[in-house]
């Protein structure tokens, strides 16, 4: 099992039934004890959950808890669909760019027709699906990987290797959510590496926002504010978020 997976498993056991044994982690997950050790350690390093004498302990404020694609799709669509418009504007011609799973990202799909010699690199399947059936001559590229069934999305190793020789002009990351000092957060901990390095091989990272994002409140950090260059958002967005991104000279568009 990909240890992002395993982890993933593992904090979903340890929420679901308060406290799990080190000994139960390893028969569930079918790893060594040393290994569960090892995981609960980092995961309690991380404030995701508490480690005690001989297994760990669920604590509030951990992974966030998440809703399928498919239920965040009909979520705010006026918004996300003014936002994955404007969005839609910043792609140049000629460039390649990044986008993820979100289904603000997929709304961005409909605008792209317009742009020449464009090139999408994505992880989701579903983005993907809906470029290649819209009959636009955009090229695509998938990310190979383990795919999370709620998500529509590919993750682990796989995904790392597959951007070793791929450069990303802008990066388009719906978030979970936005903190105006601490970054962009992720709901799910086994997605959030494979997000870093999509990010990594991009020179601008662009994070689509609606109003709903600002306060959501998650331990896992997918960027820092710092590694931002322009948010998108709506009219409802918080003035003292806004404020505050654009405090860290962030770019913050509001449409």
């Amino acid at each position: 099992m990909l240890s992002e997976k395993r982890r993933s498993t593992l904090l979903h056991h340890v929420r679901t039934n308060g406290s799990v044994s080190v000994d139960d982690l390893a028969d569930i997950l079918g790893v060594s004890v040393s290994t569960v050790r090892r995981d609960l350690d980092e995961m309690d390093e991380r404030g995701l959950l508490r480690r005690v004498h001989g297994g760990a302990m669920a604590i509030s404020g951990g992974e966030a808890t998440e809703v399928s694609l498919v239920e965040r799709a009909i979520r705010n669509l006026d918004e996300k669909g003014r936002i994955a418009a404007r969005a839609a504007e910043l792609v140049k011609p000629g460039s390649v760019v990044l986008l993820t799973g979100g289904s603000t990202c997929a709304q961005m799909v409909p605008h792209l027709g317009r742009v020449r010699d464009l090139t999408v690199v994505t992880n989701s399947v579903a983005v993907a699906h809906a470029i290649g059936t819209s009959g636009d001559e955009v090229e695509v590229l998938v990310l190979g990987g383990l795919m999370r069934n709620t998500e529509l999305s590919l993750l682990g190793h796989l995904t790392t290797q597959a951007l070793a020789d791929i450069h990303i002009d802008t990066a388009f990351f719906s978030a979970y959510g936005l903190d105006p000092d601490y970054g962009m957060l992720g709901a799910h901990l086994a997605e959030a590496e494979t997000d870093r390095n999509m990010i990594r091989v991009a020179r601008d990272l662009v994070v689509l926002a609606d109003h709903t994002k600002f306060g959501q409140r998650s331990a896992v950090r997918i960027a820092p504010v710092s590694r931002i260059n322009t948010v998108i958002t709506d009219t409802s967005a918080p003035d003292a978020a806004v404020a505050g991104l654009r405090a860290h000279d962030v770019n913050v568009i509001i449409t």
